[in-house]
C-alpha cells in the first residue's frame, strides 16, 4: 500500500522550473527557516536534531515517506509479536553514535545477530547445493581483515570522516587504484572476502574489478576495526526504528511527512522550495541553507534545477539496485539458517569469485519468530536496473530453482514465497574510473558543497554506515552554518 501511495504521488507531481510566484501563496503557507532538510533518514534526522536542539537554528524536514528512518526497516510480526529489523542491523561506535542513542534514552548493548545461523551455499546459476565450495575459517577471515585494517590505516586522514582532504589528483596512492582482486592477492586478503561482502554488499556483479578505493568506501577502518573488536552495538530491548520514532516525535512540529519538493529557486543568498503534501496542497519554504540528504542522483535532484556545473559531476555515478525484505519461505528450515547464493566459479576456494554473478541473494532466518513461521530476512541486489515487482519475481524464481528436482532444497513440498515486507534501498555508487579520479572528479563533486546555498550529506559523502554518516554530518554542519 505504501509503495502504491508513493507511486501515485510521483505520478501527480510535476517538476516546474519557472520562477516561483510568492504572491500565489497565502501567508500561512509561507515558512521561513534557517535550514531546509530534504530527507528524514539517518543523516537528515541527525542534522535536524543537532541544528534545532543544540545549535539554535530553525529547521524544516521534508520527508517523502510517512516515517523517519530511511533504510532502517522493522517488521512487526503479528504471530510472535516480535519487532524484527531487516534493514540496518547494527551500529558503529565511531563518532557520536552511542551518545545520540543516549540522548533519546535508548539503552544499547553489544550487537548479537538476530537472524541466520549455519550457512548453506547455493549455486547462483541453478539453485543446486554448492557442496564443492569450502568457505574460509573464521580465524583465517579475521586474520585477513586484520591485514586489511593494517594496510589501509595509512589512508585514514584522507578518507575520514569524508573526502574533504582527498589527495590531489596526481597524488592518489597507486594501491587504491588497483582492482581489488590484484590488491587482495598482493596482500593476502582473499579469506576476508566473504565477510567483507556480507557486511558491506560491495561488488554486486563481481568484486575483483572494483577499485580498492571503492572497497574501502564500503568497508573502511571504522567498520572493519569494530568488527574485529566486536564493538558494534544495537538498541537493548528495542527495535532500530525506535530512535527515529522518538526523533520524529521530538521534531514533529518542524516536519512535513509524505511531502516532496516540486520546484525550487536556489541562489547564493538562500533557497525557495515549493513543497507538495499528501493532499496536494503546496507550501513555500524559504531557507538560508538547503541540506540534501538522499543519494544525489540526477533523478532525485530533478526538482532543484541543477545548472551545468552541478550536473556534470553527478552524471558520473553508477546505479545500484538493492532490496531488503521479510518473507515466509516454508521450503527452508525456519531456525538458525542462512542461505547464501554463491557463484559456482568460487569453488573450491576461489573467494574473490564469490560475487561473479549478476545478482546477490541471502536468506537468513528471523530467529525471534517461531521456526514454524519460516520467516526470513531477504537481501537482494543486482548490477542492472530492476523494478520493485521484478525484484520480487527474481527472488521467487531463485527459491523455485532451490526447490526444483536438483535444487538444494529439492525435498520441499511447500515451495511458496510470501513477502510480508519489502523495501527498495536503491542508490548510486562511486565507480568512477582511475582516469576520472586522476582528472579530479572527487574535487569536482565536493566543490558542489555550498554551491547555490546547497549542502549535501548521506552515505555517498562518507562510508555508508550510520556512524560514518553522523560523523560526516557533524563535520559538515559548521561549514554549512558559516555566515548565518
Amino acid at each position: 500500500m505504501l509503495l502504491s501511495y508513493l507511486l501515485s504521488i510521483a505520478a501527480t507531481v510535476t517538476h516546474v522550473k519557472c520562477a516561483i510566484n510568492e504572491a500565489a501563496f497565502a501567508s500561512a503557507d509561507i515558512i521561513n527557516k534557517d535550514v531546509a532538510i530534504i530527507g528524514g533518514g539517518a543523516s537528515g534526522t541527525y542534522a535536524a536534531v543537532r541544528l534545532r536542539e543544540d545549535l539554535n537554528k530553525s529547521i524544516i524536514v521534508i520527508e517523502k515517506d510517512n516515517r523517519f528512518g530511511g533504510h532502517v526497516n522493522t517488521y512487526f510480526d503479528p504471530v510472535s509479536k516480535a519487532s524484527i529489523d531487516y534493514g540496518v542491523l547494527a551500529y558503529l561506535r565511531y563518532g557520536n553514535s552511542a551518545a545520540f542513542f543516549e540522548r533519546f534514552n535508548i539503552p544499547i548493548t553489544p550487537f548479537v545477530p538476530q537472524s541466520g545461523g549455519q550457512t548453506t551455499y547455493v549455486n547462483s546459476a541453478d539453485g543446486s547445493l554448492l557442496s564443492s565450495y569450502t568457505p574460509p575459517s573464521f580465524p583465517a577471515a579475521a586474520a585477513a581483515i586484520a591485514k586489511w585494517v593494517n594496510v589501509t590505516s595509512q589512508y585514514t586522514d584522507h578518507l575520514l570522516p569524508g573526502l574533504w582532504n582527498f589527495w590531489s589528483p596526481s597524488k592518489i596512492p597507486s594501491d587504491l587504484l588497483l582492482p581489488f582482486g590484484e590488491f587482495a592477492t598482493r596482500y593476502g586478503l582473499q579469506a576476508c572476502t566473504e565477510i567483507l561482502t556480507e557486511i558491506s554488499n560491495v561488488g554486486v556483479g563481481g568484486l575483483k574489478d572494483v577499485l580498492t578505493l571503492y572497497v574501502y568506501f564500503a568497508f573502511g577502518q571504522p567498520v572493519s576495526q569494530e568488527f574485529l573488536d566486536a564493538d558494534l552495538f544495537m538498541p537493548k530491548g528495542l527495535s532500530n526504528s525506535e530512535l527515529y520514532n522518538r526523533a520524529l516525535n521530538l521534531l514533529r512540529s518542524d516536519v512535513m511527512l509524505q511531502s516532496q519538493v516540486v520546484s525550487s529557486e536556489r541562489t547564493n543568498s538562500g533557497v525557495k522550495l515549493v513543497v507538495q503534501g499528501p493532499n496536494g496542497h503546496q507550501k513555500l519554504i524559504k531557507a538560508k541553507r538547503l541540506l540534501f540528504t538522499p543519494p544525489p542522483s540526477l533523478d532525485r535532484l530533478a526538482p532543484f534545477d541543477l545548472d551545468a556545473k552541478e550536473k556534470a559531476p553527478l552524471t558520473t555515478w553508477t546505479g545500484t539496485w538493492s532490496f531488503a525484505a521479510m518473507a515466509r519461505i516454508p521450503a527452508i528450515p525456519g531456525a538458525n539458517t542462512t542461505v547464501l547464493f554463491t557463484s559456482p566459479s568460487a569453488t573450491p576456494a576461489k573467494y574473490l569469485n564469490i560475487r561473479d554473478m549478476p545478482f546477490t541473494l541471502s536468506l537468513a532466518s528471523a530467529n525471534q519468530a517461531s521456526p514454524s513461521e519460516h520467516l526470513f530476512e531477504v537481501l537482494f541486489a543486482t548490477n542492472y536496473s530492476i523494478s520493485y515487482a521484478d525484484a520480487k519475481a527474481a527472488i521467487t524464481a531463485a527459491v523455485g530453482k532451490m526447490t526444483s528436482s536438483h535444487g538444494a532444497f529439492a525435498n520441499a513440498t511447500d515451495k511458496s514465497v510470501e513477502f510480508v515486507a519489502f523495501n527498495d534501498h536503491n542508490s548510486v555508487l562511486w565507480r568512477q574510473s582511475p582516469a576520472q579520479l586522476k582528472s579530479g572528479i572527487v574535487q569536482d563533486i565536493y566543490s558542489l558543497q555550498g554551491r547555490r546555498s546547497t549542502w549535501y550529506t548521506g552515505g555517498l559523502w562518507s562510508e555508508d554506515y550510520t556512524g560514518n554518516v553522523w560523523a560526516f554530518t557533524e563535520d559538515l554542519l559548521p561549514r554549512m552554518l558559516k555566515g548565518i
